[in-house]
């Protein structure tokens, strides 16, 4: 039993890493988070605990707005389900940004869940795009049969090593979905390479990101006495929770405007130069040529050159 305890104990300390001299009391009162980040509280402003991973955490928000204002570019209405991932990107970075800000158990858990309501829209995308009714419900019930239980279940126990787990099987599985839509959808074999590349500068960032962000809890002593010994504002480099952010946001966005090309069934209507980098990179040289168009079609004026319809 001391065992077990001593176990909860170092795991509870590589996700917290509070001390007497980490911590300050700020505008919000003493931290009731379980998890705190290597940023040092209330270190830039009495309001903000965490004001670098405060404002990091609006990338997210930045990406969301950008997709969200290119659809509205396109008539589509704000609310459209083309738009869900768009207005759950937003809802991670406020989150986050409450989370980071206050340090409160009620923010830390609103900010787990908003990034598996991210995650879930893209799930729920790729695995009804094209499936007979039947199965759209059969995949439905199932995405939320494994994430509605959990949500319940992380919330009364705070098991942040499972959530960790099962957020990073699930980024997964939406990349291997995705690329079985680019392998059953398109036929151009340099359209379908150029794709891929987009899935693995995702996958890089998303990642990389969770390198970083490992980094950040296990080797804080010693970022912590980096910061110190650089000074602000070049410490700012070191705080490497925003990094994550960022990279983060980078990977979330660009694997949802990837799947919404292949999966927006309006035809000819997307235009890929309202991407955001680095989907831009990508999807802007795929119709840059005019062969291909948005969920897999090309221009028939294109017959004999690059390909045919692909979809």
């Amino acid at each position: 039993m001391e065992a077990s305890s001593e176990h909860l104990v170092a795991a509870k300390k590589l996700w917290d890493q509070s001390t007497a001299d980490h911590t300050k009391q700020g505008y919000w009162g003493a931290p009731t988070s379980h998890v705190n980040f290597c940023e040092q509280d209330y270190q830039i402003t009495y309001y903000i605990a965490e004001f670098i991973n405060t404002t990091t955490s609006l990338a997210y928000v930045a990406y969301g707005i950008h997709g969200l204002r290119r659809q509205k570019c396109r008539d589509v209405s704000l609310f459209s389900t083309t738009n869900l991932a768009y207005w759950a990107l937003i809802g991670v970075g406020i989150f986050s940004s409450l989370y980071h800000t206050t340090l409160k158990y009620q923010t830390q858990m609103s900010d787990e869940m908003s990034m598996y309501g991210a995650m879930g829209s893209c799930l729920l995308q790729v695995f009804t795009f094209k499936e007979p009714p039947s199965v759209q419900r059969r995949n439905v019930a199932i995405i939320l049969g494994v994430i509605i239980p959990f949500i319940i279940y992380h919330c009364l126990t705070d098991e942040f090593i499972l959530h960790v787990i099962l957020f990073f099987t699930l980024s997964i599985t939406v990349s291997r979905r995705t690329r079985h839509i680019i392998k059953s959808e398109i036929k151009d074999e340099e359209q379908k390479r150029k794709l891929r590349f987009l899935i693995k500068i995702a996958s890089s960032f998303g990642f990389g990101s969770f390198g970083i962000w490992i980094v950040d809890n296990l080797c804080c002593p010693l970022l912590t006495s980096g910061k110190k010994a650089v000074g602000y504002p070049w410490s700012v480099l070191l705080e490497f929770h925003g990094w994550w952010h960022i990279g983060t946001a980078i990977s979330s966005y660009s694997f949802m405007a990837l799947i919404e090309f292949l999966t927006n069934p309006e035809e000819g209507k997307t235009q890929a130069l309202g991407f955001a980098w680095p989907a831009k990179v990508v999807l802007q040289d795929l119709l840059s040529s005019g062969a291909a168009k948005p969920n897999g079609h090309v221009d028939p004026s294109m017959n004999g050159k690059s390909g045919r319809r692909l979809n």
